[in-house]
């Protein structure tokens, strides 16, 4: 068991959750995708069109299970049409971000076994004092390919382009390759080979 804080950044459909969840059972840690909290807001200001950003309690327990104002989502309730454009909106806002880069911390403060955490801005900026950050990419055909199966073909190729762009351009932390990290492309290479890059990048250090 190790208490280690590995960081996976990168974009959408490149394999961060796989990854994550593959260094998890290697090094018996936790594993949490950042983008299940936006997925979370934005699934809650769907069905609660009237509510404001600013009234959002944010909890995630030792379990990793997430409350945000009393209500918990199922992993199948979080993937729209709807629910994929929402998310885009509300990740440009300052207040959103602030909420979950500090429920993140208080996560990260309450468990004992480490934490490998995956989203667009986890080395850049919520964690930049990681003890591992990684860059995962892929070329846009390979990640929208994958991307299809995941959102149950909710989100195609040009959607997942547009989310890119919003993605690096935004003002609030942009997605960007983290100061010092490990940057691998995964288009041609399978996640075990991946897996084997960050294990041995972990023994160089």
């Amino acid at each position: 068991m190790m208490n280690i804080l590995i960081t996976i950044d990168g974009p959408s459909g490149v394999g961060k959750t796989t990854l994550g969840t593959l260094l998890a059972k290697e090094f018996k840690s936790n594993f949490f995708s950042s983008g299940k909290l936006y997925r979370t807001i934005a699934a809650y200001l769907v069905h609660h069109p009237k509510s404001s950003v600013n009234d959002l309690s944010l909890l995630i327990d030792h379990k990793l299970n997430i409350d945000l104002n009393g209500i918990s989502y199922k992993d199948s309730e979080l993937y729209s049409k709807d629910i994929n454009a929402k998310s885009s909106e509300i990740a440009k806002e300052k207040v959103v971000r602030n909420k979950i880069s500090e429920s993140l911390k208080l996560l990260n403060d309450k468990l004992t076994n480490g934490l490998i955490i995956e989203g667009r801005d986890m080395g850049s900026v919520v964690f930049p004092e990681a003890d591992l950050k990684i860059y995962l990419d892929a070329s846009l055909e390979v990640r929208a390919k994958r991307r299809l199966q995941q959102s149950n073909e909710s989100e195609t190729l040009e959607d997942l382009q547009k989310r890119d762009i919003n993605d690096m351009t935004r003002i609030e932390s942009p997605l960007i390759i983290p100061e010092g990290s490990l940057y691998i492309d995964n288009s041609n290479i399978d996640m075990s080979e991946v897996l084997n890059l960050v294990k041995e990048n972990l023994k160089l250090q």
